[in-house]
């Protein structure tokens, strides 16, 4: 919880918001108010929230709740999430009788949000009947196209199943083609039967050969599952809580709301509404929303806490409910219980581990937060043997967590005996994953006993890059481009292998394993190594081609550049001054070609420090803008800060500009101590008070950069620091200095 020095605590604001607080205290919050824009925001926001929180979800009101929700949508609110109380609905089962008007909410909340959806022409429509189907139903799937797969006269429908079991992200999910779709007049049908094992599916629509693509703007549509009486089942909505994980938090926020109103009596779901809370709405506002959640668990603890036997989910549920409200005596006492009841429980044995490496890794922090491994003693990996061999059988989906972490402590120890152990268990459980056999094996490679372990797993990720399953291409992705992000995930790993064959003797398969990587994108490291094997094989003139392409590289070091300046310098002048004018060009064009122009939409109301509002397009003025969405809570968006003040620097001259977008809280000391440690203080910071710029760029996870076209255009997405150079220098005037 953070401190408020100079602002009205949290439980202050919550009972401002409604309109609880006795006339002194609520005129002096209300002068404060006067001249505070964030206070005033999370007042606002109070008020919303609760407003909409206090509809009862029985059966007497909901036709009441339904006409305010589409009302709200209809004026434009932002986001409906109740935060109040929900009325408690004491069983998962409903009365047969209040099935129909479940079923009538569901399909007109449903109807009305295609409605938004279809408005824009980029989009289609896809309905379901039911819309709210049991597990193994037969499912008629009706898509109404946008105009690129309207000249179709079949089209195909993809799908994410997901089971309970299934893990939070998507990373290395299963995709299956459910069916074609024939034209019907001017829609387009499809009958499936929905597994019986699946409670929550994501859909997106293609053309045949997998060349035209709606995938909802990126949204997908969704399928719940639902029991007898249209009720969305537990299982269901928790799926969809994990699926909507790092691609749209808000989403998440909603769903886990919707699963804590339906299920006020199950722990695990007042859980996630706190976690929620706090990743989407900031601590100060989860902080004023904590009174109403610790009623709940009091509630919870009451009708649990004496019952003899309890499932083990239920009792994790307790545990994670008492860690989000920082309560340490409940959580000691619902994970004892977990422990004793269920010693074997993944979650027990995961909790053992953390247990062991606490015990036996001595760690120590740096200034930056960072901890640092000083020594880690055998007893670790001996005591975890046993757990694993109790951990396995269960096949649980913290079985890659315990290995990776594992792992990851046999390498620091350089412990090659358990590493070998670890790094094949870990990449037998995270094979399927894109980029594990790489990351494993470049690893390994510095291990003299692993080399051809880590050899052979390089070869199979290019492999099975290079022929990826249908089933592995993401929903959002055609086939043209899973190919092209293969080809720049196959990249570093053709590298990698390229020079280990050269320093094992084999030049000449080294050499062209890494032109090979050189052909799969524009990358200066790649290059480099293709220049030095060149000049290894006297080679000189197809060297310097390759040398002229890391100097004409707008992210390459002065000093690189010096370097290599230098050792041409004997060369003709002309030639080698002709050479880099070809490969920035050569550059420039390669990198406009991976360019997906997109146009921002919406109001994109942004906070300076000083505490004015203004619009994004105020702020990228017609220039060149290197857009970053970061979290001072995130130690990957830390550690690129200082190389990205440095661009921003660079980019300065040349008419361009960074912009850091936080989502969080940025006025305070804290993040001016942070900027100055990172080295980072002269980076442009704004806040994104109202979610404004999350939504319109769709970014849900941090770090995440995007680069804008002088007319404010996204043309690149989910870029990365080490391409931002470049899609900058292929966007600037030709005539521009390199930046």
């Amino acid at each position: 919880m953070r401190v408020f020095a100079l602002h009205p605590d949290a439980e202050t604001l919550s009972q401002y918001a409604a309109r609880a607080l006795k006339e002194g205290a609520r005129i002096a919050t209300g002068r404060h108010l006067e001249r505070c824009a964030q206070c005033r925001e999370t007042v606002k926001v109070l008020r919303q929230l609760t407003e909409l929180g206090t509809e009862s979800v029985d059966s007497q009101s909901q036709g009441d709740t339904l006409a305010k929700v589409l009302d709200a949508r209809a004026a434009g609110a932002r986001a409906l999430l109740p935060t109040a109380e929900p009325v408690a609905v004491r069983s998962r089962r409903l009365p047969v009788a209040a099935a129909a008007g479940f079923v009538a909410i569901i399909a007109l909340v449903y109807l009305f949000s295609i409605r938004n959806v279809s408005a824009g022409a980029r989009t289609g429509v896809l309905r379901f009947d039911p819309v709210a189907p049991k597990p193994g139903d037969m499912v008629q799937a009706i898509y109404e196209p946008n105009a690129p797969l309207s000249r179709f006269d079949t089209l195909v429908l993809r799908a994410r199943f997901r089971k309970p079991v299934d893990e939070a992200y998507n990373e290395g999910a299963v995709v299956r083609r459910v069916g074609v779709m024939r034209r019907s007049g001017d829609q387009f049908t499809l009958h499936f039967r929905l597994p019986d094992s699946v409670v929550f599916a994501v859909f997106a629509v293609e053309s045949p050969s997998a060349d035209v693509l709606d995938d909802n703007d990126q949204q997908l549509w969704g399928l719940l599952t639902a029991d007898s009486a249209g009720k969305s089942l537990f299982d269901a909505l928790v799926q969809k809580e994990r699926d909507m994980m790092g691609r749209n938090w808000e989403e998440g926020l909603r769903t886990t709301r919707t699963l804590a109103a339906l299920y006020p009596d199950d722990p695990e779901a007042g859980g996630l509404v706190a976690v929620y809370e706090r990743w989407v709405l900031g601590d100060h506002i989860a902080d004023s929303l904590l009174p109403s959640h610790r009623r709940r668990f009091a509630a919870l603890q009451a009708s649990l806490g004496e019952k003899p036997q309890l499932p083990a989910r239920i009792i994790a549920g307790m545990a994670h409910f008492a860690i989000q409200l920082d309560d340490s005596i409940a959580k000691h006492f619902w994970i004892s219980r977990l422990q004793t009841s269920f010693p074997d429980d993944p979650e027990v044995l995961f909790r053992e581990e953390n247990r062991l490496a606490e015990q036996y890794i001595k760690t120590k922090k740096d200034e930056r937060g960072f901890y640092h491994v000083i020594e880690t003693r055998p007893a670790y990996f001996e005591e975890l043997e046993p757990l694993w061999q109790r951990d396995e059988p269960t096949h649980d989906r913290s079985l890659r967590m315990l290995a990776q972490n594992a792992f990851v402590h046999a390498m620091q120890a350089s412990d090659t005996v358990h590493l070998r152990i670890w790094a094949g268990r870990y990449h037998r459980l995270s094979r399927d994953m894109a980029g594990s056999s790489a990351y494993l094996g470049k690893e390994l490679l510095q291990y003299p006993t692993l080399h051809d372990t880590a050899m052979s797993w390089l070869r199979d990720g290019v492999r099975r890059l290079a022929e990826p399953p249908d089933s592995l291409r993401a929903l959002t992705a055609t086939a043209a481009e899973e190919r092209e992000g293969n080809r720049a995930r196959a990249q570093p790993i053709l590298a990698t292998l390229g020079n280990a064959l050269i320093e094992d003797g084999h030049a000449a398969a080294g050499l062209d394993t890494l032109r090979l990587a050189a052909s799969y994108g524009w990358n200066p490291q790649v290059l480099r190594s293709v220049a030095q094997a060149l000049i290894a094989r006297g080679d000189t003139n197809a060297a310097l081609q390759s040398y002229a392409r890391v100097v004409a590289d707008p992210g390459t070091p002065a000093a690189l550049k010096d370097s290599i300046r230098i050792m041409v310098s004997h060369h003709d002048a002309a030639t080698w001054a002709m050479l880099v004018r070809n490969a920035s060009q050569e550059m420039r064009q390669s990198v406009l070609q991976r360019a997906s122009p997109r146009a921002l939409s919406g109001p994109l109301r942004l906070m300076t420090r000083s505490g004015d509002t203004r619009h994004l397009a105020d702020v990228a003025n017609g220039k060149v803008t290197v857009v970053m969405f970061w979290s001072p809570y995130c130690g990957f968006s830390l550690e690129p800060l200082h190389d990205l003040d440095l661009l921003s620097e660079r980019l300065a001259s040349q008419g361009a500009q960074v912009v850091t977008i936080l989502e969080d809280q940025p006025f305070s000391k804290d993040l001016e101590q942070t900027l100055r440690v990172w080295n980072a203080g002269d980076l442009p910071v704004l806040y994104d008070f109202r979610g404004d710029a999350r939504r319109a760029f769709t970014s849900f996870g941090t770090p995440d950069y995007y680069v804008l076209d002088s007319s404010g255009r996204v043309m690149f997405a989910h870029s990365s620091l080490e391409e931002l150079s470049r899609q900058v220098a292929a966007l600037l005037p030709s005539d521009s200095p390199t930046p």
